[in-house]
């Protein structure tokens, strides 16, 4: 499902949106609204500088879409929680 411009992706869809590219960058979770990526994308985006603080920030959410730990930054990459799946990213 295409993001249409006024409804964004559910968390289910973007995760399912992510099998096939990298962020969805349209996503609602708990009210909500940002870029949706895996750890593992927002670790490796954020070692090779392309996202920094002045950028945004994310929340962390577990597996199933619930939100742990709180706003992180690039600069507060070595505080990612364990049990953080997926970063939804609020650019500026």
């Amino acid at each position: 499902m295409a993001y249409d411009g006024e409804n964004p992706h559910t968390f289910d869809e973007g995760v399912a949106h992510l099998r096939e590219q990298d962020i969805d960058y349209e996503v609602s979770v708990g009210g909500h609204q940002g870029a949706l990526m895996t750890r593992a994308t927002w670790l490796e985006e954020v070692k090779h500088h392309n996202f920094i603080d002045y950028d945004g920030y994310g929340s962390q959410l577990t597996a199933e879409g619930k939100y742990i730990g709180g706003n992180l930054s690039p600069s507060m990459v070595g505080t990612i929680m364990a049990d953080t799946a997926y970063i939804l990213w609020y650019n500026r």
